[in-house]
């Protein structure tokens, strides 16, 4: 695993570099922007802010702050706080559907659409039957000994969901020995993240990009790819990965998925699957413990708040 490693570390170390470049994502929105702008008011950006914010809102700005937003997202100094600011600052700049997609999907990160609960939407109750089956699976892949372990029996697996898979978790984040001993002897540990985890598997409300990515990471386990990933993620209405794509903080997350998991099938061909769950789980180790320890918590791509505690 050593030569694994300092493949590993060079990844991380380049990704941080790369991730103080221009996001491509904004350099389409800015290019965007300039042809709204030549279009309706070539006079300059400061009167095609203030047009851009009458069309968003139904009225003129009174006071320099209303457009300087407009300016921030138009530079990347910030992007909308909600899904339907972007929209709506997309609509101003007259997207079309094909383009208000990338908007959501690319630039802001987010997947196509969000549901409520209780829904009846065709759309939702496909992607909601396609969550179930991969759920289903990975509670198939549970080795006896793992629920053994975890005090979970064979026919209470559905119902100790949100502990099996936070224990899960765990294994691919750098955490002290003593806290994974103590959250396998009581699920107590894991109950602050019940409520979340369950939205997320409803599909419910706005699940961020890279949360879906550790979710299909975790549940697809071994049996991952690039193409398999890029396949669910498309059907749960997310772009799929490219070395390209950015958070919207910039880093590029994606670059680094598609490097390890090039590196996985290098090295896991022909390996026994509970080998290759091994070996994944401590490649991401590997690079939590890097970014952990550069203060780059957004690149922690299967940590989440709850495991903290």
């Amino acid at each position: 695993m050593q030569d694994t490693k300092e493949k590993l570390v060079c990844m991380a170390e380049k990704c941080i570099q790369m991730s103080g470049e221009e996001r491509p994502e904004l350099t389409w929105l800015k290019a965007f922007y300039e042809q709204f702008k030549n279009r309706c008011i070539p006079s300059g950006k400061l009167e095609a802010d203030r047009l851009l914010f009458e069309k968003m809102y139904s009225r003129m700005p009174q006071k320099p702050s209303d457009t300087l937003k407009i300016r921030y997202w138009r530079t990347g100094r910030h992007t909308p706080v909600n899904r339907e600011q972007c929209l709506m600052f997309g609509k101003a700049m007259e997207m079309n559907d094909k383009d208000l997609d990338f908007l959501i999907k690319n630039y802001y990160d987010r997947n196509d659409r969000i549901f409520e609960e209780g829904s009846e939407n065709p759309v939702y109750l496909e992607r909601k039957r396609q969550m179930e089956m991969l759920v289903l699976e990975y509670l198939k892949k549970i080795h006896p000994r793992q629920r053994i372990q975890m005090r979970v029996s064979r026919a209470s697996l559905k119902n100790n969901i949100r502990h099996l898979y936070y224990m899960e978790a765990m294994k691919y984040i750098s955490v002290p020995s003593h806290q994974v001993r103590t959250s396998l002897n009581s699920h107590i540990t894991s109950i602050n993240y019940g409520t979340e985890l369950g939205r997320n598997l409803r599909l419910i409300g706005e699940i961020p990009r890279r949360t879906m990515l550790r979710h299909l990471l975790i549940l697809g386990m071994p049996y991952i790819s690039r193409e398999l990933m890029n396949e669910r993620l498309s059907a749960f209405g997310y772009c799929p990965l490219s070395e390209e794509h950015t958070l919207t903080s910039g880093e590029r997350l994606d670059w680094l998925l598609l490097g390890l998991l090039k590196l996985y099938e290098i090295n896991c061909r022909g390996m026994e699957p509970e080998l290759c769950s091994r070996w994944f789980q401590d490649a991401c180790r590997i690079l939590d413990q890097y970014f952990e320890r550069h203060g780059k918590s957004s690149l922690r791509f299967m940590y989440f708040k709850a495991l903290k505690e």
